[in-house]
């Protein structure tokens, strides 16, 4: 549900940035989901409303795993995600159970946020990214089919269909570019995560080891470090005064 209601917001952010609008948007019990956008009629808008579902998908969900080791990366983004369904609800979506679900679900999220360790809550951040990033594998039978597929029991023809009808080539060949641009992403996403957690921890571990080092341009300053006689060199009266920088 979450990720076939991203693919949908896809589809709809591709109509805005080609200068049309949003319509209406359903999200249905089988995982499937439609949206109703709007352009000014031109082919290659057309196809790009079309392509964004499976494009903004994965290009979504490849952002999302980069930064799903991040110190605040994780709880930012499912309060980011919640407050974005509630405002598409709010807008867009005008089935019941989809209004139903997705209310719930970004409900969820927030209680996650405020309940759940930061372990959990990284973990429960980076199902739904792989969720988004794997989009194009989760749907392959439908992406591939030769003819009509199926959303709300009703048969309609695939994003790939359509895009081949404005843009030209077959459907093979774009369910193909989608599959492999959703492996490049999912890639980039698990590859290439921001490591915020392990520099702080390294960050923390310098700092108590005694001597650290403070960075200013392309000079480096070094800390004062105090030294501690023994007890049987220090005079009783005597006080210590350190002043810092």
């Amino acid at each position: 549900i979450f990720s076939t209601w991203v693919h949908e917001m896809c589809h709809g952010l591709a109509a805005l940035l080609t200068g049309g609008g949003i319509k209406e948007l359903f999200v249905y019990p089988d995982g499937s989901g439609l949206a109703y956008t709007w352009t000014t009629g031109e082919n290659w808008k057309r196809a790009f409303v079309a392509s964004g579902g499976y494009v903004g998908t994965a290009l979504l969900g490849g952002i999302l795993l980069l930064f799903r080791r991040t110190h605040r990366g994780p709880t930012i983004g499912l309060i980011g995600i919640a407050c974005a369904i509630l405002l598409t609800v709010a807008m867009y979506v005008r089935n019941g159970f989809a209004i139903g679900i997705l209310i719930a679900m970004a409900l969820v999220l927030l209680l996650c946020t405020w309940k759940l360790k930061a372990r959990l809550v990284a973990y429960l951040y980076s199902f739904l990214a792989a969720t988004c990033s794997f989009n194009a594998f989760t749907t392959i039978k439908q992406l591939f089919a030769p003819g009509q597929g199926y959303v709300n029991g009703n048969p309609v023809y695939s994003d790939a269909h359509t895009v081949a009808e404005y843009a030209g080539g077959t459907y093979i060949m774009w369910a193909t570019i989608w599959m492999v641009f959703a492996i490049v992403m999912s890639t980039i996403g698990l590859l290439l995560a921001f490591d915020g957690r392990t520099y702080k921890k390294g960050q923390q571990a310098q700092s108590s080891g005694g001597d650290y080092y403070m960075y200013n341009q392309d000079q480096q300053v070094s800390a004062p470090q105090v030294h501690v006689q023994s007890n049987s060199e220090i005079p009783l009266a005597t006080v210590v005064d350190v002043t810092p920088y």
